[in-house]
């Protein structure tokens, strides 16, 4: 359904918590596929999530780590 609208930005609260592996490829598969002149910020614990990332940050403790 993101995709529906052409939003330039998306921003995505665990967007693949409750998927089973497959679907969370499918998911993220789409999200690469298609996030052309958009800007896309996951909000993520998953590893395999921020794999597509074109850069990640991390936060422990309130502190950002870059």
């Amino acid at each position: 359904r993101v995709f529906w609208q052409d939003a330039p930005l998306l921003l995505l609260d665990e967007p693949t918590s409750n998927l089973d592996a497959l679907s969370e490829a499918s998911v993220l598969k789409a999200l690469q596929d298609n996030r052309a002149d958009k800007t896309v910020v996951i909000v993520t614990h998953r590893a395999s999530a921020g794999a597509i990332a074109d850069d990640t940050y991390a936060l422990s403790n309130g502190t950002l780590l870059g």
